[in-house]
C-alpha cells in the first residue's frame, strides 16, 4: 500500500513563489554521531500556533513505526534568534507556540538502522534511514523531514549539502550543482515518495523505448556491481514490458539496492514508490543473488500497476498520522505477487516446474504459518493492530487468490479476460488521481469484465474463508498435486518454511506444529520455539545459516542432533530447554508434487496453452 499522486517527478517546474511553500536544508557534510541537522522554513504564519508532525505511518508498509522516536533537539526559532515554546504532544508531534514570530525549525535526526537505544516497534530497513557519514545515507524521506497539519499539500523544496564523494540515486529531478542537491516536489506526500540513497556511485542506466531506468546499488564489500544487476534485471524488465502490454507506465524509475554484509533484523526485501524502490538485501554474488534480485525486483516494480493506478480512498488520501487500511491487500499485494512469477513463466525466464514449486511452497507456507479461518478483506482492515502478524500472508494466500482469480477468469470469459486485462481495465477506469470506494471494487469488477459468477470467487476466497481449491485450480490446467510423491531429505527437525523471526529476540521461531516433522517430534519440539544452538553453535540472526548449513553437510544417520530451544511459559518469561535424539533423515513430500497428469484433455490444453502464452 502507497500514497499516489499524479505527478512526473522528472518535470516538475515550479512557478510559485518559495514564500508560498516549504523548505528543507539537510546538512550531510556535518553528521555528528551519526545524526544529521535539518533545518525547515514555512511561509509566514497567521495563526499563533501550530502543528509540526513526524510520520506514525508510511504508505507501504503495515506498522506504526513512530519515527518522531529518532527526532532530537527540536527547537523552533523566532526572528530574533529566540527560541519559541513548544510542546510537545506525542512522540511524533511538537505544537508551537507564537508561529506568526517563526523563522525556522531545527532539530536532528538519529537513524533507524543502528540505533539501539531507541525503544519500539522494529523498522523494516527499505522503510527505515540509514546514516553512516562520508559512506552511506538511506534517506528515506519520512524519516528525516516532518510536515505541518494542514499545509500538507504546499510545495517543497529539500536542498542537501553532501560530501563530495556521494552521489545522490532517486526519482527526483536534482537541479542543484557541485555539493549541493536541491529537489523539488508538489507536495509533502510526493516528496515521501521518491526516497534518495547517498553512496559512491555505482549506477547504470537503462533504456526501454521513451522509459529510463537507473539502478543504484551500494555493496560495502563491492561483490556486486550495479552493471551486473543491471544485465540480471534486464530479461525481467523486457518481459515485465510484454506482460504490462509492450509499454511501460513510467518514463523514468529507480531501483535504489543496499546490499548489507549484516542483516541484524534478519529479514530483507523492499518497499515500492510509485517511481522507484528501496531494496535492503543480504550482500553476496551475483551467482547467489540473481533470483532472488530478479524476483523481488518483478514484485516491486508491478507496483506501477497497484496501487500506482488502482487504489482506494484510504491510500488515495493517506493519512500519516491516523491511516486508515483498506481491505484489498490481496490486490495490492498478492496479485502483485503472482504476477511477478506468472510474468517469468511466461516471458520463459523460468520453466513450469519452478512455477508450481513456488505455488507449492506458497501453499505449505499459508498452511504452516497463517490462520486460515480469516477473511483476507478482513486481515487487511485490521492489518495495524489485531491481525498484524498475517500480513505476511499477502505473499503466500495472496499470490494463491491472484492465481485463482487468472484461471476463473479466463475459464469463465472463454479466454477473453484474464488478470493482466483486468487491470489494464482497471487502471483505465480509475487511474492515479481517481481512488476507488473500498466497498465497491468487487461490483466494479463484475461490471467491467460482465462476468456475475466473480461474485462467488471474491465471497467464497476473498471476503469469506472458505479454503483455497488448489488442486481444483491445477486440474483446469491439465496439472495434479501428488500428494504421494516421497522423498528423502536431511532436516533438522522442521521444515524452514514454517519459521518465521521474532524480531524482539532476533531468533528464528517455529510457527506451529505443522512444521514440526517426526524428527522434531522425537525431540520434543513445540510451536513457538525459539532456537537458540544446534550441535553448541550459536543459530542467532547473524550466524543461522551457516551454521544449520554446516551441520545439515556433516550430520549422518546415528549422528546426535541437539537444540538449545527458548520456550516461554505461562508467566512470560524463557527457559532455555536442551532438546536431543538420534539423527535420522525423513520422508516428506516431494518439492515436486505439482505435475502435468498423463493425458490432459483438449479444454485443460486450451486453458493452458492461453495461460502460458
Amino acid at each position: 500500500m502507497r500514497l499516489i499522486i499524479k505527478i512526473s517527478l522528472f518535470c516538475i517546474v515550479f512557478t510559485a513563489s518559495w514564500g508560498q511553500g516549504i523548505r528543507y536544508h539537510v546538512d550531510l557534510q556535518h553528521i555528528q554521531h551519526d545524526r544529521v541537522p535539518v533545518q525547515v522554513t514555512l511561509p509566514k504564519q497567521q495563526s499563533n500556533s501550530i502543528v509540526f508532525s513526524f510520520p506514525k505511518q508510511v504508505p507501504g508498509t503495515y506498522s506504526n513505526y513512530d519515527f518522531g522516536r529518532y527526532i532530537q533537539d527540536f527547537k523552533a526559532i523566532a526572528k530574533d534568534g529566540k527560541s519559541l515554546p513548544i510542546k510537545q504532544k506525542n512522540v511524533n508531534q511538537y505544537l508551537i507556540e507564537q508561529a506568526n514570530l517563526l523563522d525556522h525549525i531545527s532539530y536532528s535526526v538519529n537513524d533507524t538502522w543502528d540505533s539501539p537505544e531507541i525503544k519500539g516497534e522494529y523498522i523494516f530497513e527499505p522503510a527505515g534511514t540509514n546514516i553512516q557519514a562520508d559512506t552511506m545515507v538511506a534517506f528515506n524521506v519520512h524519516g528525516f523531514l516532518g510536515y505541518v497539519e494542514g499545509l500538507s499539500t504546499l510545495p517543497v523544496q529539500v536542498s542537501i549539502d553532501k560530501p563530495s564523494q556521494l552521489f545522490g540515486s532517486t526519482s527526483l529531478v536534482n537541479t542543484g550543482k557541485g555539493n549541493k542537491d536541491v529537489f523539488t516536489s508538489l507536495n509533502y506526500q510526493s516528496l515521501v515518495d521518491a526516497p534518495i540513497m547517498y553512496s559512491e556511485a555505482d549506477t547504470t542506466n537503462l533504456q526501454f523505448g521513451d522509459t529510463q531506468i537507473l539502478v543504484s546499488v551500494y555493496s560495502p564489500n563491492h561483490t556486486i556491481s550495479a552493471k551486473q544487476i543491471a544485465e540480471n534485471i534486464r530479461p525481467m524488465l523486457i518481459a515485465q514490458r510484454n506482460y504490462l502490454g509492450g509499454k511501460f507506465p513510467v518514463k523514468r524509475y529507480a531501483f535504489i539496492i543496499v546490499l548489507s554484509d549484516n542483516l541484524k533484523g534478519g529479514s530483507f526485501g523492499a518497499l515500492e514508490h510509485s517511481h522507484s524502490s528501496f531494496y535492503y538485501l543480504p550482500e553476496g554474488t551475483i551467482d547467489q543473488l540473481g533470483q532472488t534480485i530478479r524476483d523481488v525486483c518483478a514484485h516491486e516494480f508491478f507496483h506501477i500497476i497497484t496501487p500506482l493506478s488502482i487504489h482506494s480512498e484510504e491510500i488515495g488520501n493517506f493519512d500519516f498520522m491516523n491511516p486508515k487500511m483498506s481491505q484489498h491487500l490481496w490486490l495490492y499485494e498478492g496479485l502483485t505477487e503472482y504476477a511477478a512469477h506468472h510474468m517469468q513463466l511466461q516471458g520463459k525466464l523460468i520453466d513450469s516446474d519452478a512455477f508450481f514449486r513456488t505455488i507449492q511452497e506458497k501453499k505449505e507456507t499459508m498452511e504452516m504459518q497463517f490462520k486460515q479461518d480469516i477473511s483476507f478483506t478482513n486481515m487487511s482492515k485490521l492489518v495495524l493492530g489485531k491481525y498484524k502478524d498475517q500480513y505476511a500472508n499477502v505473499y503466500q494466500k495472496g499470490a494463491l487468490i491472484g492465481f485463482g482469480l487468472d484461471l476463473t477468469l479466463r475459464q469463465l470469459s472463454h479466454g477473453k479476460w484474464n488478470n493482466q486485462l483486468l487491470l489494464q481495465a482497471l487502471s483505465k477506469e480509475f487511474g492515479p488521481t481517481k481512488s476507488f470506494q473500498d466497498d465497491q471494487l468487487f461490483d466494479k469488477i463484475i461490471q467491467i469484465t460482465k462476468l456475475p459468477a466473480l461474485k462467488d470467487f471474491f465471497k467464497a476466497y476473498v471476503a469469506g474463508t472458505q479454503p483455497l481449491p488448489i488442486e481444483s485450480w491445477l486440474q483446469q490446467l491439465g496439472y495434479t498435486w501428488d500428494a504421494n510423491q516421497q522423498e528423502d531429505a536431511k532436516t533438522l527437525g522442521f521444515d524452514p518454511q514454517g519459521l518465521s523471526i521474532n524480531t524482539e529476540t532476533k531468533r528464528a521461531i517455529i510457527q506451529s506444529n505443522s512444521a514440526i516433522n517426526s524428527l522434531g517430534k522425537l525431540m520434543g519440539m513445540q510451536a513457538k520455539d525459539e532456537l537458540v544452538a544446534i550441535n553448541g553453535l550459536p543459530t542467532d540472526i547473524e550466524n543461522f545459516v551457516k551454521n544449520t548449513q554446516k551441520i545439515l553437510q556433516i550430520i549422518q544417520p546415528g549422528d546426535t542432533l541437539a537444540w538449545d530451544i527458548a520456550r516461554k511459559g505461562a508467566d512470560g518469561n524463557y527457559q532455555t530447554m536442551h532438546l536431543k535424539a538420534p539423527y535420522f533423515v525423513i520422508q516428506q513430500a516431494s518439492r515436486q508434487a505439482i505435475r502435468s497428469v498423463k493425458n490432459p484433455s483438449k479444454e485443460q490444453l486450451d486453458l493452458r496453452a492461453n495461460w502460458m502464452q
